[in-house]
Parts: C-alpha cells; structure tokens; sequence
C-alpha cells in the first residue's frame, strides 16, 4: 500500500473504504477520492502522495485517475472545494443525461437484465420509472460479495419489481428480456469493455438469443489502453472471498473483472449519447483528448 506521510484518520478510513468495497462502483470511488483530495489540498498535505495512495486502492479503475487529473487541472485555477463541485457537477449532469438516453430504450411491459451493482444503470431504471415505464428487472447475485443484492434492493424500494437469481442461472433468466444493460469499469481504445467478471458470458448468451446489450458509461471511464495491454491489469481479489479454507490442493481464483468483446455490444452510451462501441470511443476522444494524456 502506498501511505502519506503523516496521513490522517479520516484518509486512511477513506483507502480502506474503498479497499473493502464499502464503496463501491466507479462513480462512487471517483467522488470518494476527489474528495479526500480536495480535502487533503484545504489541509495543506502532501497531495501527490495521497493522490498516488488514491490510485493504489483501485488501480485498474480509469474513472478514478480522471477524476482526481480533472480535479487537479481545476484547482490550479480556484480553491479546492470549487475545484471537487466542478468535478462533481460533470459527474452528476453526465449521469443525467445517459439515464436519459437509456430510458428511451426501455418499453413498458418488458423485463430487463442487468448484472452486478451499476448505480449509472440504477439510475436509467429509476428514471424510465419516474417516466412512467412500467418494467421488471432480471439480476444476478454476483458472487462473491453480491454487489447484485444492492441493485435489486434499490430497484425494489421505487417499485421496480425485481427478478434475482444466481449466477449460474443467467442463461434461464434471459429468456425474454428486451434488452441487458451494464455499467463498466473502464471503456478501452479498442471499444472493449471492463466489467465485473460474468459481463462477457451474459453478452454471449444475450448475443445468441439476438438480445441487445448496453454498456451505461460515464467518458471519464475512458482509458488509452487497448484490450491486449490491459489485460494484466485485471484484478484478482482475496480468494478467502470465495472460499476461506479451502482444502489441501484446491487453489482458489477469485479474477474481480473481465474484458468484454466490442462485437458483443449493441450499443455504449454516454453523456454523449447512444453509439455502436467505436463510435463511442472516437466521440470519447473527441471531446476528451486529455484523457489520455492525464490517463
């Protein structure tokens, strides 16, 4: 682990928050960090160490890195707490603006998939709700940690109704679906996505079954690399997640992520709107090149 010098309580609680997923997903992780930043900038502290300290706890998570570059380019130019609203304030209009475009694609009386915990694709449902759709949802329990509970939750709670299953039944659960929709880690150059481990096999099968995929991302999950070079940088959790005493022999893999092929993907969408996956990477790019200067 990457420490600051002399770091306070407060830092350390929020590396260790994001260490054991009590925050979780890459949005939620981005403002948690930019806001210690911000934070550490108000206190006078060592701000490239905490920042490198940030990165360490999730280091295969793009969102996070141009988040805290947008952050810093911004409080070259005003004082920290403006400098995290400016940030902020993209991440909410962003989210905003691909509910929007999502809920256009979800049609009363269908159900529709979705795997692991997304607030980005939460929100798509939850404003397809307040529109008036009226849906239900399939989801995954996702194993180990179920990150899959807290979406059916939330879903439950505004009156979607909710179908949740375990992993193994995705097959079964996407028969008559209209649509799956996913978040993403990490939207590479190549079009690829990163997602939670079990995106690419429910791609599949949707694919076989001629049901359409989204990918619900954020442009700051943009990250320069293609799939051949990120690929090492997927990442292995704990495998006691899995199994805590495994018997003599038995060697526990507990991979967190996977890429997802560009060809198994209808469509991404972003605050830029609805587009097959390398369209969306060129407007990405477009719109962003300091991504990946800052990436």
């Amino acid at each position: 682990m990457v420490s600051v010098e002399k770091s306070p309580a407060w830092f350390e609680k929020t590396l260790e928050d994001i260490r054991s997923l009590k925050v979780q997903g890459a949005e939620e992780i981005a403002r948690a960090g930019v806001v210690a930043a911000a934070r550490l900038v108000a206190e006078r502290r060592d701000v490239d160490a905490g920042v490198k300290a940030l990165l360490a706890t999730r280091p295969t998570e793009p969102m996070l890195r141009n988040a805290l570059a947008a952050f810093r380019r911004a409080v070259k130019l005003s004082t920290p707490v403006e400098a995290a609203r400016k940030v902020l304030r993209h991440l909410d209009d962003a989210d905003g603006r691909i509910a929007a475009y999502a809920a256009d694609l979800i049609t009363p009386g269908h159900f529709y998939y979705t795997h692991c915990h997304s607030g980005t694709v939460v929100k798509a449902f939850l404003e397809a709700r307040a529109l008036g759709a009226k849906f239900a949802v399939r989801n995954t329990e996702t194993r180990p940690l179920y990150q899959g509970r807290k979406t059916a939750a939330e879903l439950a709670a505004a009156g979607i109704p909710v179908v949740h299953v375990v992993d193994s039944a995705a097959r079964v659960a996407l028969k008559g679906c209209a649509a799956v929709f996913f978040g993403a880690d990490a939207l590479l150059a190549d079009g690829t996505v990163v997602n939670k481990i079990g995106s690419e096999m429910v791609a599949e099968l949707a694919r076989n079954r001629s049901i359409p995929v989204y990918v619900l991302a954020n442009s700051w999950k943009y990250d320069a690399r293609d799939a051949s070079a990120f690929k090492t940088s997927l990442e292995h959790r704990d495998p006691a997640e899995v199994w805590d005493s495994p018997p003599k022999g038995v060697r526990v893999v507990n991979e967190a992520f996977e890429l997802v092929n560009p060809k198994l993907i209808t469509g991404i969408i972003t605050e830029y709107g609805v587009r097959d996956p390398r369209s969306a990477i060129l407007e990405i790019q477009r719109h962003h090149s300091w991504l990946a200067d800052d990436g």
